[in-house]
Formats: C-alpha cells, structure tokens, sequence
C-alpha cells in the first residue's frame, strides 16, 4: 500500500512540474492537442482506396489502421479486402509542416487467398497536431508483397486528406 501511494505522489509531481514548465505561447510536441486523424486515402498503403484512422502518441509517432473493400467483379480486379497497419514518425519542418518516415503492413485478401504487403513510408504531410483541421498528406510507399509467391512492387505511393480532431 506504501509504494503505491508513493508511486502515486512521485506521478502527481512530476506532473506538478511538468506543467509549470510549459506556458501556453511554447507549444510543445510531448502533448499535441489534435490527437485523432479520420481521413480517406487513394492508392498508398491501402491498396486503390481505404478509409483511415490515426492516432499521435507520444511526442511525434502514429498509429494508424484502415480498410478497404473492393467488389470487381471479375472486371479489373476480383474482390479484395486490405487491412493497412502502420506506424510513422513525424518530423516537424514547421508549424503544421511534418515529414513522416514510418513502416507498413497490409493484410490482403484477394479471391479467397491472403498475402502480405510490407514496405516503409516516405511522405510529406500537411497537419496542425495542436488545433486540428485539414488534414492532406502525399506518400511514396513501396511495397513486398509476401503471398504464394514473392514479389516487389518498388514505385507505390498515395494521396490522403481528412480531418485531424481533438
């Protein structure tokens, strides 16, 4: 019962200290107030399109997962479902300017058999992390596809815009 009253005093400390540094004209990274992304993409790590969430956490790093539903009907393509997981790391260029650097995993299912697309992120990105709004990002994405057979496809990329939120 003692340690966690202490580890609850050190938290509220720490706490305590941390906000009597930062003043409200330094805006800092450690805590961005628009936390949340909702936002559409085309082509990119979703494969033709996905609809997408994103989540900031810690200073400068995202979270982000989507999905896509394609029903081709034998047209172009058959029916696909993909499922884009990725994590990037925003570096600010300036105030709502940020290159993201960051790695993907699509799962795909494609007329009934699953492959893996792996590959990193390169993007360059239009977002207010602190008020939120427009949301507008341009991707270069390759991609490993690992499925009955291996295969690169080394020029991919997307366009997405949204909307990032508290």
């Amino acid at each position: 019962m003692k340690r966690i009253a202490l580890i609850f005093l050190l938290l509220l400390q720490s706490g305590v200290i941390f906000a009597q540094v930062e003043t409200d004209s330094v805006k800092s990274f450690n805590n961005p107030r628009a936390k949340h992304a909702i936002f559409f993409e085309i082509a990119g790590s979703g494969g033709l399109y996905s609809i997408n969430y994103e989540r900031v956490i810690g200073e400068n790093r995202t979270l982000r997962g989507g999905i896509s539903y394609v029903n081709g009907d034998g047209f172009i393509l058959g029916q696909m479902l993909t499922l884009p997981l990725s994590t990037s790391y925003l570096l600010p260029t300036d105030k709502d300017s940020h290159i993201e650097l960051g790695a993907g995993n699509t799962f795909i299912i494609s007329d009934g058999e699953f492959t893996n697309a792996i590959g990193p992120i390169f993007g360059i990105r239009e977002q207010d992390l602190f008020k939120g709004g427009a949301y507008v990002r341009i991707s270069f994405t390759p991609v490993l596809l690992l499925g009955k057979e291996v295969s690169i496809v080394p020029i991919w990329g997307g366009i997405s815009f949204g909307k990032s939120f508290k």
